[in-house]
C-alpha cells in the first residue's frame, strides 16, 4: 500500500452513482490530478480521501501516521484575522497560543501550562508559522479580509502546509486566481516536494504539475501513470477501444434477439443455455452507463459590422485617485480576437465597461463602428435571476428561441448545453457554478451579435466544455474581446492582447499569453541593463547597537529546538536500524524517511540561523 489507497469504494447520492467499486493508490511523491466532467464526483472523492465523507462501501486505507491537509474549492466567507492567525489555526493549540502571544503575551503564558504545552512548543509553532509565511511570500500581519482572492487562498494553503502534512488535497486551487498567482502556485507545488492530489480544469496547470492522472468517468476511476499530455492520447485510445467493444457486443446481442424471435427453436431443451446467455447479455446491456453527450456551442453572427469595430482614444479611468487606465489608445478591427490580461483588481472589467460605453471615463473616449451588435458575458452573472429557471431565462416567456435562423424549442436548445429536463426547471440560485456559466453561454449564443464580450467565460467549466467553447470562438467570424486567466484558452483563441503593466499603462501586443510573457521578460531585461539612477542619501543609516528583542528571544530558544529535533532524529534512526520495525512498518517507511530528511534540513537551518545570530551579537559587542 502507498500513502493512501481506495479499495472497491462506492458512493451514490439518490439515483446518481458517483463511484462504483473504485480503486486507487496514491504513492509518496505523486502529484496526481483528478479529471472529469462537472458533477462527476471529483470533489466528493477528495473529501473521501480527507475522511470528511464516508463511502457507502469499500475500504479507504491510509499509511500509519499520515497527516492530510485539504484545501476546499471555495474560500470560506467568514475568513478573518491576520495571515499569522490563519496559519496558526493549522497547528492546533500550540498555534492558538502562538497567535495569542503576539496579542497578549501574559495571557498566553498563563494558558500554556494548562494546555499541557511547554514554552518551547509555542516558540516552535511561532517559528513554523513565520517560516511558512515566508515560503508562501505572505505578510504575517496582513488582514485576510482585505486581501485578494489569490492571497486568501495562499493563506489557506499555508494553514495546511504549516503542520508539514504527508498528503495535500487541493480542490480547484487556481479557481479565480489571476495568471501570476497560478504560475506562482505551480512553481511552489513543484518545489515543495509534497505528495499532492488536486482537481483542476486549468490545462496549463495540469501540464506543469501532473505526474499521474486519474479520471472519474461514469462512476469508474481510471488511473494513468503519466503526465497530462500523454493521458489525453491514452484516454482517447481507451475510449475508442471501448466503443469498438460495445459495438461488437451490440451486434452479438442483436443476433441473439433475432434468434429468440424465431420462437420454436428457442423453446427446445438443448437451447436453454443459449436463452440463459441471452438473458445475461441483456443484463449487461441494461447496466451500461453511456458517456454523457457533449455541449453543442455555436455563436451566431448578427450581420457583418464595419471594418472598425471600436476606436479608443486617450482613454483614462481612475479609481480612488489612482489611475487604472491612463491615456490608452487602440483600434479594434472586424475579426479581431483580443485578450485582456492582468492581475486580479488591475481593472480588466473596468476597461471593458469603458470600451462598451457602460461607464464614463475621466477623459478620452471610445467610438463604435457601424452595425456593431454586442453580446456580453458577465463574470458576475448579474443578469441571472436566482428565482427564475433556465427555461424561463432563455425563453423569456416563450417556448421557442430563434438560433441561427432556425426556430428551436427552448428545451431542445438547453439540452445542447447539457441541461436535462429536471435542471431546466430548477431555480437558477440552486445551480452549480459550471451550470450558471453554461446558461450564460446559452443566452449570449442565442442572441445574434458580431461583437462577443466575454468576461471570465471558462470559470467553473470542465475541460471538455472549455475545448468546445474554444472551437466555437475560433470559428466565430465576428470580433471578440476576452478577459481570462486561462493561459491555454488565450493562446488558442486570441490574435492580440491588451495587457495591464501597472500604473495605468496598457501594452498592446500581437499574440496570446506566451507573447505577453516574452514581452515582460524583454522589458525586465531592458530595465536591468539601464537601472534607474539612485540618489545617495546624505546621512548614513544609524548603526545598530544591539540585537532586537525578537532576535534575543530567538537566540535563546534555538538551542532547545535543535536539541528536540536531534532527539527525534536519533529516535527515528534507531527504529530504522531495527529490521523488525522496518518489516512491520514497510508501508510507511517512505514517509518515515521523508520525516527524517525534513528534521535534518530543519536542524541545519536552525544551526545556520544560530551561527548568524551569534556572529551578529559578537559584532555588536555581545549585546
Amino acid at each position: 500500500m502507498g500513502l493512501l489507497s481506495l479499495n472497491r469504494v462506492s458512493l451514490r447520492y439518490g439515483d446518481r452513482v458517483l463511484l462504483d467499486a473504485a480503486d486507487l493508490s496514491v504513492e509518496a511523491g505523486d502529484r496526481m490530478s483528478l479529471i472529469g466532467r462537472n458533477g462527476c464526483g471529483k470533489t466528493t472523492l477528495l473529501k473521501i480521501m480527507a475522511g470528511a465523507v464516508l463511502p457507502d462501501s469499500g475500504l479507504v486505507e491510509r499509511a500509519r501516521g499520515l497527516s492530510v491537509a485539504y484545501l476546499p474549492q471555495e474560500v470560506p466567507t467568514g475568513l478573518r484575522g491576520s495571515v499569522y492567525a490563519v496559519l496558526a489555526a493549522g497547528l492546533g493549540e500550540a498555534g492558538r497560543l502562538a497567535a495569542l502571544r503576539r496579542e497578549n503575551a501574559a495571557e498566553a503564558e498563563s494558558e500554556t501550562g494548562g494546555a499541557g504545552l511547554g514554552d518551547s512548543d509555542v516558540w516552535a509553532a511561532d517559528v513554523k508559522i513565520l517560516e511558512t509565511a515566508d515560503r508562501l511570500e505572505l505578510d504575517p500581519s496582513l488582514d485576510v479580509s482585505e486581501a485578494s482572492a489569490g492571497l486568501r487562498r495562499r493563506a489557506l494553503l499555508g494553514a495546511g502546509l504549516v503542520s508539514d502534512p504527508g498528503l495535500l488535497l487541493l480542490d480547484e486551487p487556481t479557481n479565480h486566481l489571476d495568471i501570476d498567482s497560478a504560475v506562482w502556485l505551480e512553481k511552489f507545488l513543484k518545489g515543495c516536494g509534497k505528495t499532492a492530489v488536486f482537481v483542476s480544469h486549468d490545462r496549463s496547470f495540469l501540464r506543469a504539475l501532473s505526474t499521474r492522472v486519474a479520471e472519474v468517468d461514469r462512476g469508474k476511476l481510471i488511473s494513468f501513470d503519466c503526465g497530462f499530455d500523454k493521458f489525453t492520447a491514452r484516454r482517447d485510445e481507451l475510449l475508442a477501444a471501448r466503443e469498438r467493444e460495445e459495438a461488437e457486443f451490440d451486434k452479438k446481442l442483436a443476433r441473439e434477439e433475432a434468434w429468440l424471435r424465431q420462437g420454436v427453436k428457442a423453446r427446445r431443451t438443448r437451447n436453454e443455455g443459449r436463452v440463459k446467455e441471452l438473458m445475461r447479455l441483456r443484463k449487461i446491456r441494461a447496466s451500461r452507463v453511456s458517456r454523457a453527450g457533449l455541449a453543442e456551442l455555436r455563436a451566431q453572427e448578427f450581420s457583418e459590422s464595419g471594418q472598425k469595430v471600436l476606436e479608443v482614444k486617450n482613454l483614462t479611468v481612475s479609481y480612488g485617485g489612482e489611475p487604472i487606465v491612463k491615456n490608452f489608445s487602440a483600434t479594434v478591427y472586424r475579426g479581431d480576437k483580443i485578450g485582456i490580461i492582468g492581475r486580479n483588481g488591475a481593472g480588466k472589467t473596468t476597461l471593458l465597461n469603458a470600451m462598451l460605453g457602460r461607464m464614463k471615463p475621466d477623459s478620452g473616449g471610445v467610438s463604435a463602428g457601424s452595425g456593431v451588435k454586442v453580446a456580453y458575458f458577465d463574470q458576475l452573472r448579474a443578469e441571472l435571476d436566482p428565482n427564475s429557471t433556465p427555461f424561463e431565462f432563455i425563453g423569456g416567456g416563450s417556448e421557442y428561441v430563434a438560433v441561427n435562423g432556425q426556430r428551436r424549442h427552448v428545451a431542445g436548445y438547453l439540452q445542447s448545453f447539457l441541461f436535462d429536463p429536471a435542471r431546466m426547471m430548477t431555480q437558477i440560485g440552486s445551480l452549480s457554478g459550471g451550470e450558471k456559466n453554461r446558461l450564460m453561454l446559452a443566452k449570449i449564443f442565442s442572441v445574434p451579435a458580431n461583437l462577443l464580450v466575454l468576461d471570465e467565460p471558462t470559470n467553473d467549466l470542465d475541460i471538455e466544455t472549455i475545448e468546445i467553447l474554444e472551437s466555437a470562438l475560433v470559428s466565430f467570424p465576428g470580433t471578440i474581446l476576452i478577459v481570462s486567466h486561462d493561459r491555454e484558452f488565450l493562446n488558442n483563441i486570441v490574435s492580440g492582447a491588451f495587457c495591464f503593466c501597472g500604473n495605468g499603462e496598457i501594452a498592446e501586443i500581437v499574440g496570446g499569453y506566451d507573447e505577453w510573457e516574452k514581452f515582460r521578460a524583454r522589458r525586465a531585461a531592458e530595465s536591468a541593463e539601464k537601472p534607474a539612477e539612485r540618489k545617495i542619501a546624505a546621512a548614513q543609516p544609524k548603526r545598530r547597537s544591539k540585537l532586537s528583542n525578537r532576535e534575543r528571544e530567538e537566540l535563546e530558544k534555538i538551542p532547545e529546538l535543535i536539541e528536540a529535533l536531534e532527539a527525534e532524529a536519533a529516535e527515528i534512526s534507531e527504529k530504522l536500524a531495527d529490521s523488525e520495525f522496518v518489516v512491520a512498518n514497510a508501508s510507511s517507511i517512505a514517509e518515515i524517511n521523508a520525516r527524517l530528511e525534513r528534521i535534518r534540513a530543519e536542524d541545519e537551518r536552525l544551526m545556520a540561523r544560530w551561527e548568524e545570530l551569534e556572529a551578529l551579537r559578537a559584532e555588536l559587542g555581545g549585546k
